[in-house]
């Protein structure tokens, strides 16, 4: 009789937790796993959003990495890489420089967050008016007597002029994980290398950039694949035009302007290889973190 409720209760249990997962499995085939699947079997083909798709093999994908209107859109995406670098450089130097405990840290915090915030919209905004001809920067160099450029309009200047807006947009976040890192570092080490002797710069070499590598990876790859998935604000700013397309921009264009769906999965496939890359790299490195 025992034996009989016990088994009784672990079917229960077990219909309760199908139950529970047959929904969000559901969602994920759905939503997730079939959409893949079509993308990648539409991405050898030419379907243009109706009719029956022709087969094509990999044409597409040639196209993508022989066209040069196609490889400049990952080449705009390099613009986004190397401005993480100085946004990167600025959020670990500013994490160093308040790292501890101060009467208003927390607000500090807050503030430096809420760029990261914003609406796409807003920061758009915010920046057509900044890089304007006659907007804030060509204002501010005009009291040094300096006539600014156009910045918008430049071929040279525009890729640079809307990537440098993630440095103010992205920095914010950078800061938090870098000063969570640091706040993780027990204080005797520092007490030890300053009795010992040790500069500011070498607390920082040997002892704050040791300990955090792996937060500093993880933001590395972070903006890695950020940059490949930019969309919002040149989109936002100058619709893609004036050579900025990026590889998302690229395929929006293609899928729903130029009514070329087989063309678009194919390229939407090449920038999600090269996500799945950083976050399996991301993933590799937050693991070995925790060993």
């Amino acid at each position: 009789m025992g034996r009989a409720k016990v088994s009784q209760a672990e079917r229960n249990k077990k219909i309760i937790i199908v139950t529970f997962l047959v929904i969000p499995v559901i969602h994920l085939l759905i939503f997730s796993y079939i959409p893949i699947v079509t993308n990648v079997l539409w991405s050898f083909t030419n379907y243009k959003g109706v009719g029956t798709p022709k087969f094509i093999g990999l044409k597409n994908y040639q196209r993508i990495f022989t066209e040069s209107q196609y490889i400049r859109t990952f080449k705009n995406c390099i613009w986004y890489m190397i401005v993480a670098v100085p946004q990167l450089v600025f959020a670990f130097a500013l994490a160093v420089v308040v790292n501890g405990k101060f009467r208003g840290l927390n607000l500090f915090k807050s503030i430096l967050i809420i760029p990261y915030l914003l609406n796409g919209v807003i920061v758009s905004t915010i920046f057509i008016i900044f890089f304007n001809n006659s907007g804030t920067l060509n204002s501010l160099l005009s009291l040094i007597g300096i006539e600014g450029p156009k910045w918008l309009q430049q071929l040279n200047l525009v890729n640079p002029s809307i990537a440098s807006i993630s440095i103010w947009r992205y920095y914010g976040m950078n800061f938090i994980m870098f000063f969570g890192g640091l706040q993780t570092i027990p204080t005797e080490l520092y007490e030890a290398a300053a009795i010992d002797g040790a500069t500011k710069w070498q607390e920082i070499k040997y002892i704050s950039i040791p300990s955090i590598k792996n937060v500093l990876f993880i933001n590395i790859l972070l903006s890695i694949s950020g940059s490949i998935q930019v969309y919002e604000i040149p989109y936002i700013m100058m619709n893609g035009s004036n050579g900025t397309v990026t590889p998302v921009i690229q395929i929006q264009q293609s899928a729903f302007s130029d009514d070329r769906l087989g063309f678009a999965a194919a390229l939407s496939i090449v920038v999600f290889i090269v996500v799945v890359i950083a976050v399996c790299l991301q993933n590799i490195v937050t693991k070995r973190g925790e060993e």
